[in-house]
């Protein structure tokens, strides 16, 4: 199938949480970073919308399969990410059904119709397909919708028999199948000491001081937000980077307008003060006029614009230092799991990627 460029990109993670891939759930949490900064590297850059359906866990019901629609495609990475963090595998399911997920992805998510936008569904895990009409539904939808299956399987154990019928469910959907080693899931950038660290920890801490928190969630969902951060710092101060580097992205930009008035007032250009509650803003602006917060968040926008500014001339040092890194070691870590998904992206489109070409 020949690649093509496209200005969007729709990736759908399906991921097995079931008895048999343990430490995948902890290598989607910190390899997620790592994946939208990378994906924001193309050039040029396509829009990126995410969705994510888990399955394999027995709190999510019998009756429904042991699946879960985490999230629609979006670009509301921090939202997957909190529910990455926030699910817990403490009693693993020993039933999973692969296919049955992969059609809650290909039915249920909100798939573009341009037939420009690139599409793929990416079934992250293992156990034995069973062939029967769900795989025949999943072929049959793969072709008419556009969607591609991609297929990389988690080898916690022995069994030709199951990658063989993971490899044949790609081919099938046009996709292409890999099978990735557990032990080098996690990203080797996280060992990396960067020059940059206390500077991109200043920035972050910079960036984040632009956000002007509203509404009734507000406060809880900018908590969530700086959470995130805290993940990523725990992880490696290179996966803290990574993080920066894909907020500064153009994906990233509007992202949290539903409770942030900067990114509201970046998308719409003006704010409109008979839909603003000024008792659902932080104490310092509820006694201000709409004209000083209104002024306020002019200025803040402002420092935000110039620190995505300064913060993109650093991201381009970070890119040559990191296809550095890739080339001399591509032996060891080309079966990394972040690193996996980048080749087959790349083997999929025609959109530039400075990193890994």
């Amino acid at each position: 199938m020949p690649a093509a460029t496209h200005k969007r990109m729709e990736i759908a993670f399906c991921v097995d949480l079931s008895a048999s891939t343990d430490g995948l759930l902890e290598a989607m949490r910190t390899n997620m970073w790592y994946i939208m900064y990378y994906l924001t590297s193309y050039q040029p850059q396509p829009d990126v919308y995410v969705g994510l359906v888990l399955y394999g866990k027995p709190g999510y019901g019998k009756e429904n399969d042991y699946i879960k629609q985490v999230s629609d495609l979006s670009k509301n990475i921090n939202f997957i990410q909190q529910e990455l963090y926030a699910t817990q595998v403490l009693v693993n399911a020993k039933e999973n059904y692969p296919e049955k997920a992969a059609l809650t992805c290909m039915t249920q998510l909100s798939w573009s119709k341009d037939p420009d936008t690139y599409k793929t569904i990416v079934m992250i895990g293992n156990g034995a397909l069973t062939g029967n009409e769900d795989m025949a539904e999943l072929i049959k939808l793969s072709t008419k919708k556009g969607i591609i299956v991609n297929t990389i399987y988690y080898q916690t154990y022995q069994s030709e028999r199951e990658i063989i019928q993971w490899q044949k469910l790609a081919k099938l959907c046009n996709g292409i199948s890999t099978v990735i080693d557990p032990a080098v899931a996690l990203p080797w950038e996280k060992d990396i000491k960067s020059s940059n660290s206390n500077f991109i920890a200043e920035v972050n801490d910079k960036f984040n001081s632009t956000f002007i928190a509203y509404g009734e969630d507000g406060e809880k969902k900018f908590a969530k937000y700086m959470g995130m951060d805290d993940y990523a710092r725990e992880t490696g101060p290179i996966c803290l980077e990574f993080r920066l580097m894909y907020k500064i992205s153009d994906n990233y930009i509007g992202v949290n307008k539903d409770w942030d008035l900067v990114d509201l007032s970046i998308v719409n250009g003006k704010l409109d003060s008979t839909a603003l509650d000024k008792k659902t803003l932080p104490l310092e602006y509820q006694k201000m006029s709409f004209k000083d917060i209104f002024r306020f968040v002019n200025i803040k926008k402002e420092e935000r614009l110039y620190l995505q500014e300064i913060t993109a001339i650093v991201a381009q040092r970070n890119k040559i230092l990191t296809r550095e890194y890739y080339q001399e070691y591509r032996p060891i870590i080309k079966r990394s799991f972040y690193i996996v998904l980048m080749e087959i992206f790349n083997a999929q489109t025609d959109n530039f990627h400075e990193i890994l070409d």
